[in-house]
């Protein structure tokens, strides 16, 4: 029996160059043909405000609180917008990326920001987490070759192996953290179609 039932709110979380948001849109697109109520969204982004603050956080250097109080903001437009009106209407939700995103990225800059963005949440976003979120686990080597390889860039993109080591370790400890919600997915070795499966597998699809 599946897993999913209406009103599931499912994240894909991950570095850079990692296929997150590939299986992201394989997910929508398998559970459209089986007729399941599902949008794809994703965060920074996700709604008109969104979107344009999503433009100055990956294209212009902020100060470390600044960006987090950015993505914070946006995220609040995305959920009441968006993500909210969507789950009560019982649809599946897809995110590329939400809150365990803002930990690495905007968290890991400031003493004590991880904690600090769990507890933000917490205390000035609707209250709402994921039902699920899928971790894909591509080693670092392998993530920033491919993000090499591609024409778009962000200030992320291009940032060394040691900051993609540190945002792969941060991933890997929220896993931890957090193992009633976070599903891990090993997919270095993986094919796009084979890590599909899994997911699928997981939910109970196949």
């Amino acid at each position: 029996m599946s897993k999913l039932k209406q009103g599931t709110f499912i994240t894909f979380e991950g570095g850079e160059g990692i296929g997150k948001s590939t299986q992201c849109q394989m997910l929508y697109e398998y559970l459209k043909s089986q007729n399941i109520p599902v949008i794809l969204t994703r965060e920074v982004g996700g709604t008109n405000v969104a979107e344009k603050m999503r433009e100055i956080l990956v294209h212009t250097d902020l100060l470390p609180m600044s960006e987090l109080l950015q993505a914070m903001a946006a995220r609040y437009d995305h959920m009441v917008k968006k993500i909210i009106p969507a789950l009560q209407a019982g649809n599946i939700v897809i995110c590329d990326r939400f809150i365990d995103s803002t930990a690495c990225y905007q968290g890991l800059e400031l003493e004590n920001g991880i904690e600090l963005v769990y507890n933000l949440h917490k205390d000035l976003m609707p209250p709402l987490m994921p039902d699920l979120t899928f971790f894909i686990d591509v080693e670092s080597s392998i993530a920033i070759e491919r993000v090499n390889s591609r024409n778009m860039s962000n200030k992320f993109d291009v940032r060394g192996l040691d900051f993609y080591n540190k945002i792969y370790d941060c991933f890997k400890g929220l896993s931890k953290k957090f193992p009633e919600r976070i599903v891990t997915i090993k997919a270095s070795d993986l094919n796009p179609e084979q890590v599909h499966e899994l997911i699928k597998k997981h939910l109970n699809l196949i």
